[in-house]
């Protein structure tokens, strides 16, 4: 079956994955350019729509073949591409996660791998080499429902378009109002699942029953509109940004005034021009390419970002890469006129040895014997941060067990808690350390740093109910102090050189520099925690590169293909960044008679920060520790950051005064 073909709407693909890429490539000027994947969205349910209600449609299976052919050949060669790549490229745990994708991705699943399975502390985003393929599950999501919907509506409405559209309206509205919800109490769902992304492609569908618009003063600013909403998105919007939200309003209806049955106009005609035609021809197969080339590259590099040169470079490789994708795979696959019966069985079947390939490669591990054996302890994001904990201790006042370390908690001399977030966790294997050979037990409270949770609160939408959770945190802390005076040592730590760069707020709604809101923060909490005999510490932020440092160092150590590059920190950098949170807790604790730590002070002598203790590099990532470090290097560490002074007996200047707490 044949369909008038419509120019425009290629060049609006163009429009899409030009903003997709510039976005990606990170050019000056598009921090939203995100949005061209929101575009597709809303171009394939008006594409699929139209083919489903066509008069004389397809049949399910006609359907379902159709899509098989469309999307398999071209998104299973870049993964079968991506999977030879990264026995080259990779780190063994890299590779690995790279193979539990795929074997997600292939069946159009991407979009939950990387929901389930994307966090925190796992690999950065933009180091992923399949990410993208999360717009690919939500689309064969919607697939696999949307033409049952549309038939049995079609059925119960005897071909009637009215009431078609009418359901179409409902799911957009209901659909919308998922997403609504879903950005404000669980963002990352909100992005990955279908459910709060239909509403965009059944939008473009709904456009199918639109009447077309024949007056030239409206068909006219219709499209000057929907260029405008798309290029104010494009331009004004941030990953920071809730989306898809209602901040997703403005380029889903730019690209429905765009794609709204219309007789020609000055946009259309641009839109129809030979080079936006080429790059819509090739758009699906330059999405799925461009991605990967500049993730390994990326590894390739060490895991810098691209120069203005390089990225240039990339680009067009990936445009020459996508059209010889879309002449000799897309095209060819596309045309032949095969049996929807066999076409979904070969298709099945090839997606399944490639899922069956990428799973091996998550089994194995990623093929460990690849590298040397001085890069496999550094062979993953997962392997850096391991640290079994040597102990538990349940603590009746909080109703949680707690990692314990250091000395045995039922015989130690001395107990104590250390408290802060993720820079309070890689201080454990430390501690453990120091507390063994000063006869005193820690246990780990995390992950909200101290200073937040009363007056003080962070606004990070990426955790749902954060400020509530660090404010009962806090108060439960305090009212577990205030009932343990055995508990005679408090270690207070935490990334405070990146939380001054956060969104911090005062509860009162007064206005102060980040800095001053963390001290302020810490301020009101001493003295509900003081008591007699109690040694409190304040941790300074450990210097850290800010940039990852480890795929360097694996260079040196590995026989991987990579770029050489410098493990050396940008020393001043961090004094520039450390400088003031570091100046503002040193007086707090001067105040305070508190025990203060400053970790540069060792770690950064003559201002040259160290990135090697005893031969081993010692950072995880841009801001943390390495947890699998030996344990002679954790001593040595130890030392040079000043942890052992917290613990020395007989240590006046880090007890605060009881009266402090009356």
């Amino acid at each position: 079956m044949k369909f008038d073909y419509r120019p425009d709407v290629d060049g609006l693909r163009a429009i899409a994955v030009i903003a997709v890429i510039l976005f990606h490539f990170g050019v000056p000027g598009f921090p939203g350019g995100f949005v061209g994947v929101d575009i597709f969205f809303v171009i394939s349910g008006y594409l699929i729509t139209r083919l489903l209600t066509a008069e004389g449609g397809l049949s399910l299976i006609e359907f379902y073949g159709r899509r098989i052919r469309r999307i398999l050949p071209a998104m299973l060669a870049m993964i079968c591409f991506s999977l030879a790549a990264g026995w080259f490229l990779l780190l063994p745990g890299d590779y690995a996660s790279l193979g539990r994708s795929a074997a997600y991705s292939s069946f159009g699943l991407g979009n939950y791998y990387f929901l389930w399975n994307t966090g925190y502390f796992d690999r950065e985003a933009t180091l992923l080499p399949l990410l993208h393929l999360w717009s690919l599950g939500v689309e064969e999501q919607f697939y696999l429902v949307w033409p049952v919907l549309l038939l049995t509506a079609n059925r119960l409405a005897g071909g009637r378009r009215l009431p078609i559209a009418a359901v179409i309206g409902i799911v957009v509205l209901a659909s919308f109002s998922i997403a609504l919800h879903l950005v404000a109490v669980d963002p990352k769902q909100a992005f990955y699942a279908p459910f709060s992304r239909a509403w965009e492609l059944a939008l473009g569908g709904l456009l199918v029953f639109a009447p077309v618009i024949t007056r030239r003063p409206v068909v006219d600013g219709l499209g000057f509109i929907g260029l405008f909403l798309i290029g104010l998105s494009a331009i004004h919007l941030s990953p920071s940004d809730p989306f898809p939200g209602t901040n997703a309003l403005a380029p889903v209806i730019g690209a429905a005034l765009l794609i709204w049955p219309r007789s020609p106009s000055a946009i259309t005609v641009a839109l129809s021009s030979v080079p936006m035609r080429f790059i819509g021809k090739i758009s699906y197969s330059l999405y799925l390419w461009h991605w990967p080339i500049l993730v390994f590259f990326r590894h390739y590099a060490g895991g810098a970002i691209p120069t203005s040169v390089e990225a240039a470079a990339l680009i067009t490789l990936s445009i020459v890469v996508a059209s010889l994708s879309w002449r000799f795979v897309e095209e060819p696959v596309r045309r032949l006129r095969a049996i929807p019966l066999k076409a979904i069985p070969v298709g099945v079947a090839t997606a399944l040895i490639i899922s069956w390939s990428g799973n091996a490669i998550s089994d194995a591990g990623g093929f460990a014997e690849r590298v040397s054996k001085g890069a496999l302890s550094m062979r993953s994001l997962d392997i850096m941060w391991d640290w079994p904990c040597p102990q538990t201790v349940n603590i009746p006042e909080l109703g949680v067990t707690y990692c314990a370390f250091g000395a045995p908690w039922g015989t130690a001399k001395h107990h104590g808690i250390l408290w802060g977030d993720s820079h309070a966790d890689h201080l454990a294997p430390l501690l453990d350390i120091v507390g063994q050979r000063k006869d005193t037990a820690f246990f780990l409270y995390e992950p909200c740093p101290a200073a937040l949770g009363e007056n003080i609160y962070r606004k990070f939408p990426e955790v749902p109910n954060y400020k509530d959770r660090c404010a009962s945190m806090r108060k439960a802390a305090v009212d577990m102090l205030r009932r343990r005076p055995d508990i005679d040592v408090v270690v207070l730590a935490g990334a405070w050189s990146g939380l001054q760069f956060t969104d911090l707020v005062a509860v009162d709604g007064h206005r102060a520099d980040k800095v001053s809101l963390l001290r302020e923060g810490l301020e009101t909490l001493l003295p509900k925690i003081a008591a007699a005999n109690r040694r409190i510490a304040l941790v300074a932020p450990t210097p850290g590169p800010a940039e990852d440092l480890t795929s360097c160092a694996v260079n040196k150590e590995s026989n991987l293909i990579r770029r050489r590059c410098s493990t050396e920190m940008n020393n001043k950098w961090i004094t520039s960044v450390r400088g003031p949170i570091t100046a503002a807790l040193k007086s707090l604790a001067a105040e305070n008679n508190l025990f203060f730590v400053d970790p540069g002070s060792g770690m950064c002598p003559n201002d040259h920060c160290t990135t090697y203790v005893n031969g081993e590099f010692i950072y995880r990532d841009g801001s943390h520790l390495r947890r699998n470090l030996a344990p002679a290097t954790n001593d040595v560490l130890a030392r040079m950051m000043g942890l052992y002074p917290v613990l020395a007996v007989g240590n006046t200047q880090s007890r605060i005064s009881a009266a402090a707490s009356d």
